[in-house]
């Protein structure tokens, strides 16, 4: 009886893999020297701010390029989906996002309240849905990108521990590190991994902020302004953090072999702040 309790526990935090095979590849311009991503955590709640927002990265995308997004969790708001027929799926990402390029997600904390494995096998359905499993890494130019669950990291984290082999390691998730949101960051030993996976930058949503936090040598954007109803009334300070926007909002990246470019913008789509990083952490 405990044996059946605990897997069933362990199903609801996604911490066994999905098994599914991807009919298509994983990888965005392997042999690139920069690529351009857009960061978007929080959008799945078919409401008026996440249309407002889509609209928004749209026109960015046009104007500065795009060629890849990380949707960092809480992709289906509130309770996630039900099976492969859910129409969230088309009226909640197909029907609002118009960018012909591949969408990455992670799970959330509202989308393990549903069915999270239809949310992997969703990514055999879709064009640009793409999902492979709950945690999993692919290579965009000169990044390698590691998507992983925030909600079971103890089937995730030591993944970051393998050695680097690209110019950039992004790891993407939905709860943040640290924060000065509502949501409280990740425990000692999760910030001991992520400190030591040799990643030069953390993207995270679930808090509906825009915010950017340094890590000692780590980098941490939260984005987590994609439409979700904003809850930011019960925030607190991070003494390394470097600037916050409580409010819907994105972020747009460019990653070269020796730089990488974050550009924040606000829910009318104006630019707001950015910091850059050099390959020498300065």
């Amino acid at each position: 009886m405990y044996q059946n309790f605990l897997r069933e526990a362990l199903e609801r935090k996604a911490c066994f893999s999905a098994g599914i095979e991807v009919k298509r590849p994983l990888d965005v311009l392997p042999e690139s020297t920069e690529v351009k991503v857009l960061l978007l955590g929080d959008w799945g709640s078919g409401s008026v701010e996440q249309k407002n927002i889509a609209v928004k990265t749209a026109i960015t995308c046009d104007q500065l390029g795009c060629d890849l997004v990380l949707m960092l969790g809480d992709n289906y708001i509130q309770h996630g989906v039900e099976n492969l027929q859910d129409p969230q799926f088309q009226e909640k990402f197909e029907e609002v996002y118009t960018q012909k390029v591949p969408f990455y997600p992670v799970l959330g904390n509202h989308d393990l309240q549903g069915n999270w494995r239809a949310q992997v096998e969703y990514t055999n359905h879709s064009d640009r849905w793409t999902m492979p499993d709950s945690n999993y890494d692919f290579i965009g130019g000169p990044v390698q990108f590691i998507g992983i669950n925030t909600s079971c990291t103890i089937c995730s984290l030591w993944n970051l521990l393998r050695p680097r082999t690209t110019a950039w390691r992004v790891v993407f998730g939905h709860r943040p590190i640290v924060t000065q949101g509502r949501h409280r960051g990740m425990n000692w030993l999760e910030k001991i991994f992520l400190r030591s996976s040799s990643a030069q930058l953390y993207c995270c949503g679930h808090n509906h902020i825009l915010e950017h936090c340094r890590i000692g040598d780590l980098d941490q954007i939260t984005s987590g302004g994609g439409g979700s109803p904003l809850e930011n009334d019960k925030g607190r300070t991070y003494s390394n953090a470097e600037f916050l926007h409580p409010n819907h909002g994105y972020v747009w990246t460019h990653f070269t072999q020796d730089v990488m470019l974050a550009r924040f913008f606000d829910q009318n789509g104006e630019e707001i702040y950015q910091f850059s990083k050099n390959q020498n952490g300065s």
